[in-house]
């Protein structure tokens, strides 16, 4: 007659739990609206991947009936970037399990999701943080006309969607503004937008550091997913109990670094 952990193997699935955390993972993800997100590379061997960076070749110049065309050399650097290995362990006991009390498959599947998810946000933000970017320098604390400064860095090219991170003291500063325009829930492209000022989203977020706001467009982050979710169960005996451990392998890196402005005190 089968036993307490052949039961407990079948009201919690190690791989019931690594299909429901892959399909949920990347909504899980804050900023994933406005990342680019690349599977390409799942299942290839290798934990450092060196990536092309392509610049431009020019505008096209007028040319002559008869004149020869001069062609140019598209220029190609590398940027390498290292994958990371994550993992995060929960153990629960037959008697959480058979107690009847609560869903102990679904609170098992959420919190490892969100451990996941907030380790990849985390880790997007410190890409940011050590990426070489433009940079708006201002001898005076950071304040709303900081913003048209750090628009203007991109030039003429203000069509785009942008989105200023900010932390909740700054946001605070900016929601008492009168020219601040608040958005109504569930009209924001990504979690965290409270409103717009100067024609710019601005983002609310715990792991943006003070003073140190930034302005990016989409696509500025690219995250590299190498492989599934992967969700494993080992047995306890001596405490009766089952551990299950996720892990994920995936790169975050700044894809585009001229689509990111940052503000720094002189």
């Amino acid at each position: 007659m089968a036993t307490g952990p052949a039961k407990l193997n079948k009201l919690i699935d190690p791989e019931v739990i690594g299909a429901y955390l892959d399909v949920k993972l990347v909504d899980k993800i804050k900023l994933a609206p406005i990342v680019e997100i690349d599977r390409t590379l799942e299942g290839r061997p290798g934990s450092t991947l060196t990536l092309p960076k392509w610049g431009y070749i020019g505008d096209a110049a007028d040319l002559a009936e008869g004149a020869a065309l001069t062609y140019s050399d598209i220029a190609e650097d590398t940027q390498e970037v290292v994958v990371k290995k994550v993992a995060k362990g929960v153990s629960i006991t037959d008697e959480a399990v058979l107690s009847g009390y609560g869903n102990p498959v679904e609170q098992i599947g959420q919190q490892l999701l969100v451990a996941v998810a907030s380790k990849i946000e985390a880790d997007m933000y410190d890409a940011v943080k050590k990426a070489t970017t433009k940079k708006v320098v201002n001898a005076a604390p950071f304040a709303k006309e900081a913003i048209v400064d750090m628009r203007a860095q991109f030039g003429e090219d203000q069509e785009e969607a942008m989105y200023l991170f900010v932390n909740p003291a700054e946001y605070a500063l900016l929601a008492k503004d009168p020219d601040f325009v608040q958005i109504q829930n569930g009209a924001a492209i990504i979690s965290g937008v409270m409103g717009r000022l100067f024609g710019v989203d601005i983002v609310v977020a715990n792991r943006v550091e003070a003073g140190k706001p930034f302005l990016m467009k989409a696509g500025a982050i690219a995250l590299i997913m190498k492989r599934n979710v992967m969700v494993e169960a080992d047995r306890d005996i001596n405490t009766f109990s089952t551990k299950y451990a996720v892990s994920d392998h995936y790169a975050p890196y700044v894809k585009y670094a001229d689509r990111i402005v940052k503000y720094a005190n002189a």
